[in-house]
């Protein structure tokens, strides 16, 4: 059975665009949440999102890509990076996998009002764009592979199912190479006014960057955020073989769904699907160094994540550094998955777990080190679990290990 490495990672963040500054920002917990420049948020109740700034002025952004809808143009420069990082050979049988929540929104948007208004015809690439598999597709088209593309949409499970499934392919050897990950833009005014109307986003009224509170017990919601994250998978035997740096490896991948509600989650079914990642990469749970938590900043999520981490760690949960980057960045739905994994990945080299900022008042009813404010030392750093869970009750786990 093939052994999945990771040689490559790209990120188009509100932190940072490429990972050298994506982890400066992360480790020191310097928010990207900010007031939404996008449209007027006066009449919602966030104003706050997390913005990817000097997209097109970075030098992994090329210019031809503002053909495409932003989604696209985030994941172009996201996976072409981690192609960079890797130096991958696009020889191999090289596949394509990508999450997205809700794909092209800003052009549904524009087009949208075009037909509503009449002041301009409706493109012709509009439907090209619009498409959740654009940024698939496009990134195939770009490095001209001809492996297999798979566009995942279960929401904020989309990006960490789409790298589980990648690295099936690696191991089941169906494809030598994955370019796999996520990418979400869902700044669209009309999408953020139905996301208000959840009622799930924050109404934190202070200062933009402490509106995303997770496992606060002054936490009231989410923060939205655009983002895109990539990593290049390849089976480690070829990988070493051409010389390639390993960052680490993808040992471990569970999925399952809470079926009994669509937005409510189910403390079971995350539960088993911890537990199943962690057997399925031969591990056992006093194994993981490292939680990279779902932690969205949402009252019911957090509690019932903090009770599955729980029962699925026991008395080894007193000790285990638990954080949510969401925090710092928003959540960023179909793309918040492989953002958990880049964040891990990176706290696993650098030996550091980031933190979870915005936690002054920790809810008590979660009795875990949610590493609060501040970085804290990883005195182990070999092994680490993702989590991600989405609407429609898409669950996902993934369990890493350090190069």
């Amino acid at each position: 059975m093939s052994v999945c490495a990771i040689t490559g990672m790209g990120v188009a963040s509100p932190i940072g665009i490429g990972i050298d500054d994506y982890w400066t920002a992360c480790h020191a917990g310097i928010s990207g949440i900010r007031e939404i420049p996008h449209f007027d948020a006066s009449r919602f109740g966030c104003r706050a999102a997390g913005v990817v700034a000097g997209l097109a002025d970075s030098g992994s952004y090329r210019s031809e890509w503002q053909v495409h809808d932003r989604v696209t143009g985030l994941a172009l420069t996201a996976a072409m990076d981690a192609c960079t990082v890797s130096g991958i050979n696009l020889d191999q049988v090289v596949g394509v996998a990508v999450g997205t929540g809700v794909g092209g929104v800003s052009t549904h948007e524009s087009e949208c009002r075009k037909w509503v208004t009449g002041q301009g015809r409706v493109h012709p690439g509009a439907i090209l764009r619009v498409m959740c598999n654009a940024p698939a597709a496009q990134i195939s088209s770009s490095l001209k592979v001809s492996g297999p593309s798979l566009t995942i949409t279960t929401a904020c499970a989309a990006s960490l199912q789409a790298i589980g499934e990648a690295m099936l392919w690696v191991r089941d050897k169906r494809a030598d190479a994955v370019v796999a990950g996520g990418a979400e833009a869902p700044l669209s005014e009309p999408l953020y006014a139905a996301w208000d109307s959840m009622r799930v986003l924050s109404r934190w009224k202070g200062h933009p960057g402490a509106a995303c509170r997770p496992f606060s017990s002054d936490r009231s919601g989410l923060v939205l955020a655009e983002a895109a994250g990539f990593v290049v998978l390849e089976d480690d035997t070829k990988a070493r073989a051409r010389g390639a740096t390993t960052l680490g490896h993808v040992i471990g991948y569970a999925t399952n769904t809470s079926s009994q509600h669509l937005t409510a989650p189910s403390v079971e079914r995350e539960t088993e699907v911890m537990r199943a990642a962690i057997e399925s990469a031969g591990l056992v749970p006093t194994d993981i160094d490292y939680v990279q938590a779902h932690g969205t900043g949402t009252v019911a999520n957090d509690l019932a994540e903090a009770q599955a981490i729980r029962a699925v760690f026991g008395a080894h949960a007193d000790r285990l550094p638990v954080s949510s980057v969401k925090s710092i960045i928003g959540h960023s739905l179909g793309a918040a998955g492989v953002l958990g994994l880049i964040t891990a990945i990176l706290a696993l080299r650098h030996r550091i777990a980031p933190p979870t900022m915005n936690l002054d008042t920790p809810d008590p009813a979660i009795d875990l080190n949610c590493v609060p404010n501040h970085a804290q030392p990883l005195t182990r750093a070999k092994h680490a679990l993702i989590n991600a869970f989405g609407f429609g009750g898409s669950n996902a786990a993934l369990v890493v290990s350090a190069g």
